[in-house]
């Protein structure tokens, strides 16, 4: 069996996307969530960035952390 010099690449894009996958599953609730909070409790509308930035910096928390949590945790490869 011949393992070609790509082949390690071509696992790590599809780990990558599994990842970016994975995060987008678990930050855009948090991100409408948090928004649609933030409308019950301030009297601006969507377009107020009280309301769409504790939603906005939330989402990309979570993002950044999950998808950091995949490609560098202890079942990484």
């Amino acid at each position: 069996m011949t393992v070609r010099a790509d082949s390690h690449s071509r696992w790590r894009s599809r780990e990558t996307l599994t990842a970016v996958g994975y995060a987008l599953l678990f930050s855009v609730p948090v991100g409408v969530g948090v928004t649609v909070m933030m409308t019950r409790v301030t009297p601006g509308g969507l377009t107020d960035p009280l309301v769409v930035g504790p939603g906005l910096v939330l989402a990309v928390a979570v993002f950044a952390l999950v998808v950091a949590a995949a490609t560098t945790g202890e079942n990484a490869v």
